[in-house]
């Protein structure tokens, strides 16, 4: 048994420490919703907090699909591995799948951080504004869509003819 003054200095420390926990939180809520609050001109966005809360839930989604995935073991591709007839098919598509969620992921957490730096709505290319119609179809795009062109022009020609034979 503790005497009673040790478990309330444990009692005062937890409060204090859940306190200094509390007013981390509400600063960074502050902070967030001042950066959010931002976004008021942009003429894509009616409400800031729904695309942020779009973009979280989006996101809390693909953490969790990344999680089943990590999970999956051969015996979940009986199935698939008796009417394909190869286990390197299902590792290359389990690894495909895993690729493009975290491809998403990334996606998703870089444009919470352009909706809390300001820039959100903005292409990260050439800085001009993301159409936003584009924005409505994806609230992670990063890019405007004659930028989005470019890139997959010169990923398209790379694949063709390789790295050299673009630059």
């Amino acid at each position: 048994m503790f005497p009673d003054g040790i478990l309330i200095a444990q009692v005062l420390w937890a409060h204090r420490s859940l306190n200094q926990l509390l007013v981390e939180v509400i600063i960074m809520d502050a902070m967030l919703l001042e950066s959010v609050e931002g976004l008021g001109h942009s003429p894509f966005v009616t409400d800031p907090g729904e695309v942020w809360e779009a973009l979280q839930a989006e996101r809390e989604d693909v953490n969790r699909q990344l999680l089943a995935v990590g999970r999956l073991s051969r015996g979940h591709w009986i199935g698939l591995l008796e009417s394909e007839a190869s286990e390197e098919y299902a590792r290359q598509m389990e690894a495909e799948h895993r690729n493009h969620l975290e491809t998403r992921f990334r996606e998703i957490t870089g444009a919470q951080d352009r909706l809390i730096e300001g820039n959100y709505g903005r292409c990260v290319e050439c800085e001009e504004e993301i159409a936003s119609q584009r924005l409505l179809a994806d609230l992670a795009a990063s890019l405007c869509a004659a930028c989005q062109r470019r890139i997959e022009m010169v990923q398209t020609l790379e694949e063709l003819y390789g790295t050299d034979s673009v630059y």
